[in-house]
């Protein structure tokens, strides 16, 4: 473009580094954002998974104890489980069952099996 002296006028157009680097800045800061907000969303999906798993574990395992009389064996690793009975009188026992997710969740149930 020519001006009114007989100069070319050249406009800058675009952004200035300023401009690009506080863009940048807020970029990062939300996709920083999110990545915390994944983060925290998927350890809640995960703990939640492992508390549903540990009550069904828990109920298969009196499940199991009041059919055969043991437990059965576990297949999930770093989980817990204890398994005591205490006898009511000549044929009915209390059974205690306390299982233990990695993340340190406890599903505790008893039953009265008598036979």
């Amino acid at each position: 473009m020519v001006n009114a002296s007989g100069k070319e006028d050249i406009s800058q157009q675009g952004f200035s580094l300023p401009e690009a680097l506080i863009a940048a800045l807020l970029l990062s800061v939300s996709v920083l954002g999110l990545l915390n907000y994944y983060q925290s969303l998927t350890y809640g999906f995960m703990r939640q998974w492992q508390v549903q798993q540990a009550w069904s574990e828990a109920h298969s395992q009196l499940e199991a104890y009041a059919a055969t009389g043991q437990s059965h064996e576990t297949v999930m690793k770093g989980w817990e489980y204890q398994l005591s009975g205490i006898s009511f009188g000549q044929s009915c026992q209390r059974v205690n069952i306390v299982i233990r997710s990695p993340a340190k969740y406890q599903a505790i149930l008893q039953r009265l099996i008598c036979k």
